[in-house]
């Protein structure tokens, strides 16, 4: 009843016996305690009962009745994100420091925790859940790393180590950092997204993703699989993979691939456009790279179009397989626009007409903080399955 009243909120009583097959007094009693216990409130407004010709108060969620941390930890950057029930931000902050060591990324993750809830002037009880996440091959239910292969981290139990430094003892939620930001997208859109039987989400960053969102519950149902489709093989006896394999998806077409290749191209004496915007020995940024495109550098151009290509194909193989009804694309490579075109026209050159049922495209504006969102919306998420009085 609580999921019922967060994803449809404001809603009428009557909507949610209808919706949930429960008779009006169990609506009631349950409603009332919901907003005995600080977490439901009645709209000012009523709207008229069209059954009845009187007016009904719509309960929905108190936005300020809980708070939720969101973790994002990479190696590479460390995010955090306070957000309240409703899952507005309250509090950012970001830590871009390299650390290979998982001890020392675990530390650092812990200590913006407490920076947070000191600037927001929370304690540890105020907190109803934690969402961490990172890359890899994540045991949410354990709250366990199984594999991160970029960084060599094995069987690291995230759960259990932010417990320990932090003295947390609330619910920890972990996953993989694709799969949060599937999560963040069902609450952020919910009211798009309550009548769409599944969804996913392909995301490109130094891996590649895409979960699968499906619902199945009368009111939302969740990310199925792990979407570690940066290991499709493109290529037989390809490019090596992180992973220990050839010809992956993520060895052409990840944003390490991409700069790795354009390094190789400065390095071959290619690419001036981007050569004129690199300092003298170092990497390109993806951002370079992009600027780079955007002015005409055919050896960028190239390269991004063999990324944009192999990506194209792997969507079309989902969609052929899956036929989503919503695809979601995050990653600064689709901030170009050209790109996103160029997208489209691979993917629906490659689709099986036949079973294709039109699936609709939605390019996410990438941002540093989506994964840190994404797991306090997790955590919020789980806090809605797991709630009792």
């Amino acid at each position: 009843m609580l999921k019922m009243i967060y994803f449809y909120g404001p809603i009428k009583r009557s909507d949610i016996a209808e919706q949930l097959g429960l008779t009006m007094p169990t609506i009631t009693t349950n409603v009332n305690s919901l907003i005995g216990a600080g977490l439901v409130q009645e709209e000012q407004n009523p709207c008229p009962d069209s059954n009845r010709g009187r007016k009904a108060r719509p309960v929905d969620i108190i936005p300020d009745a809980q708070h939720y941390v969101g973790i994002e930890m990479r190696g590479s950057r460390r995010v955090i994100c306070v957000q309240n029930f409703r899952g507005q931000i309250l509090y950012t902050a970001k830590d871009d420091t390299p650390y290979r060591d998982y001890e020392k990324n675990m530390e650092l993750s812990c200590a913006m925790l407490h920076e947070a809830l000191e600037h927001c002037r929370l304690t540890l009880e105020d907190v109803a859940g934690i969402g961490f996440c990172t890359p890899g091959l994540v045991n949410g239910q354990e709250g366990i790393l199984d594999t991160w292969p970029s960084y060599g981290w094995l069987n690291k139990n995230i759960r259990a180590d932010l417990a320990a430094l932090t003295g947390y003892t609330g619910p920890i939620s972990v996953e993989n950092n694709a799969c949060v930001r599937a999560y963040g997208a069902r609450l952020e859109q919910r009211k798009m997204l309550n009548e769409v039987p599944n969804f996913a989400y392909f995301f490109v960053s130094y891996g590649i993703a895409c979960p699968f969102f499906l619902n199945t519950a009368n009111v939302v149902g969740s990310v199925v699989g792990a979407g570690e489709v940066g290991h499709m093989i493109m290529e037989p006896n390809g490019l090596p993979c992180s992973c220990g394999n050839r010809g992956c998806l993520e060895a052409y077409a990840s944003n390490t691939a991409v700069i790795a290749q354009c390094s190789q191209a400065l390095a071959e004496g290619g690419a001036p456009i981007l050569r004129s915007l690199c300092p003298e020995g170092a990497d390109p940024t993806l951002e370079q790279i992009l600027s780079a495109q955007a002015s005409g550098d055919e050896v960028v151009c190239r390269i991004l179009d063999g990324a944009v290509y192999r990506i194209g194909i792997a969507i079309a193989n989902i969609i052929n397989f899956s036929c989503p009804r919503i695809m979601f694309v995050d990653g600064a490579l689709f901030g170009a626009v050209k790109n996103q075109e160029t997208l489209r026209e691979i993917v629906n050159r490659n689709l099986c007409n036949v079973i294709h049922t039109d699936t609709e495209f939605i390019f996410v504006r990438s941002h540093d903080f989506s994964g840190a969102a994404g797991a306090a919306s997790l955590a919020i998420y789980n806090s809605l399955d797991n709630y009792t009085e």
